[in-house]
């Protein structure tokens, strides 16, 4: 029982309720116990009874002899009233019930006026008997008391008497209205929660279908989270499957390659040692080449996780920037490419020297490799606030608007990048993206003819050819004053 959210809801407001209507209960119950409506009118009754009873206090003259206790009976046979007679000491001179009922008790008489009754008082009997009675002086000095006994009421009798009616019939009508009212509310609030429950099993299942925003605030906010979990999580998936598809591809082209010259080996088909120095060499390279793969892939598993040995130390980026351009003026130079550097003094940043040398040089390979013969690669460093930005700029072939969005993908290549001249593993743009965002940066690409280049350098603002790749990285805290001085040696091995 009480399982479903709905159930547990609606028997939540239905006990609240419940409570609500048996804290009234009781509060009603302890008003009528204390004011009964049977307590009232017989209050009424006898104020009523006393001011009828002046009208036979006509036949008492002053200073005649009267029979106070006939006079007392006959009362009380007119008016159904207990009639005392006291004296203005408070002694019982007559008592219409002296038989019937235990005299009255001795009474301490208030001030007494012989123009109206007193309030009403009470005094209880040796029968523990509750009497109400009201007191006034007659003309003569007497003392007139009328007395009814105060009704006995249980707590059922006032209910079932008093408030069986307006209280019960009411009471079950707001009953049945609350729970109807309660399991609207239930309702609205969990209907938002089904739903979202059956997307959940549609996404299990590999349908993604976004649910609409509805019910309170804090549902609505969990369906957004809930949708743009959904989405992420189809990206995610979609990922996976590209990056088995091109990780299969691109292990297979170096297999088959290798197969093939192994194959020829075998065979005796490369029979000249010119052959099987070819053999060899593609052997070589492919397996060289799968070696980079398998290593890029190793790198970014690490970051991912968040287990890459990332070391932590002042990194002053100008000679680590300059010991790059010396690496690679060999690759430049035998590709034809001219290398422009433009390094501003730049403030220290905090991280891995090696890993941002790994990122920087990705990109310069890369802009290399995709520049054309006799072009130029431009490499510029600027301090800009509490940031440092740089830029690798090719004039290259660039690359298409459609295929910014996913450049940092794994195993993501244009089609212009897949000539055999220019291939590669299709891990560097996400290896630097990683490396830098584990650092706090970020790296944007650009395509130089989309007009949207930002201001890394004022002489290439004009470029309208090639690609342009910015990084980012936040200053060091103690690095306030730019400095070009040699701290940390370019790092060996980078690709």
């Amino acid at each position: 029982m009480g399982k479903s959210l709905r159930t547990r809801l609606w028997l939540t407001y239905a006990v609240l309720i419940a409570n609500v209507m048996c804290l009234f209960s009781i509060s009603l119950g302890v008003y009528l116990l204390r004011n009964p409506a049977a307590l009232r009118l017989e209050i009424a009754r006898l104020e009523i009874t006393a001011n009828l009873l002046q009208r036979l206090e006509k036949s008492l003259e002053a200073n005649a002899l009267v029979d106070y206790q006939q006079l007392a009976e006959r009362a009380d046979k007119n008016l159904n009233a207990r009639i005392v007679i006291l004296s203005q000491v408070g002694e019982t001179l007559a008592d219409s019930r002296q038989s019937s009922e235990p005299p009255v008790p001795a009474l301490s008489l208030p001030p007494l006026s012989s123009a109206r009754f007193t309030l009403v008082r009470q005094f209880r009997d040796s029968n523990n008997q509750v009497w109400l009675y009201t007191l006034r002086l007659h003309d003569n000095g007497k003392v007139f008391m009328v007395c009814l006994p105060r009704p006995r009421l249980t707590l059922g009798q006032l209910f079932r008497d008093e408030a069986w009616t307006p209280f019960y019939r009411s009471g079950l009508l707001a009953l049945l209205l609350s729970l109807v009212f309660a399991w609207y509310i239930s309702r609205w609030i969990v209907k938002p929660l089904e739903r979202m429950s059956a997307a959940a099993q549609s996404v299990a299942a590999g349908k993604y279908e976004p649910i609409p925003l509805e019910g309170p605030a804090e549902v609505q906010a969990l369906a957004q989270s809930f949708n743009e979990m959904s989405r992420q999580v189809q990206a995610s998936q979609k990922s996976q499957r590209d990056f088995v598809a091109n990780v299969s591809h691109d292990l297979k082209t170096p297999l088959t390659s290798i197969q093939g010259f192994a194959q020829a080996i075998l065979d005796g088909a490369a029979n000249t040692p010119e052959m099987l120095q070819q053999a060899a060499r593609v052997i070589y390279d492919e397996a060289m080449r799968m070696a980079r793969m398998v290593q890029d892939l190793l790198d970014l598993a690490r970051l991912d996780s968040g287990i890459a040995d990332m070391r932590r130390e002042t990194i002053y980026l100008a000679p680590l920037l300059e010991g790059l351009i010396t690496q690679f003026t060999p690759q430049a130079q035998t590709a034809q490419i001219t290398l422009d550097v433009h390094i501003l003094p730049l403030p220290p940043v905090i991280g891995d020297p090696d890993r941002l040398s790994q990122a920087v040089a990705n990109l310069l390979d890369n802009a290399i490799k995709f520049s054309s013969t006799g072009g130029k690669v431009y490499l510029s460093a600027i301090s800009k606030g509490k940031e440092v930005e740089i830029a690798i700029i090719d004039e290259g072939p660039g690359i298409p608007p459609e295929d910014i969005p996913r450049i940092f993908d794994r195993f993501y290549q244009t089609e212009k990048s897949r000539t055999k001249s220019r291939r590669g593993t299709g891990l560097g743009l996400a290896i630097a993206r990683e490396i830098v965002t584990a650092h706090g940066g970020r790296i944007d690409a650009y395509n130089n003819s989309s007009g949207q280049l930002p201001q890394v350098e004022a002489r290439n603002a004009e470029r309208r050819t090639g690609s342009t790749f910015l990084i980012t990285l936040p200053v060091s805290a103690a690095g306030g004053a730019a400095t070009n001085a040699v701290k940390n040696p370019p790092a060996k091995g980078v690709k």
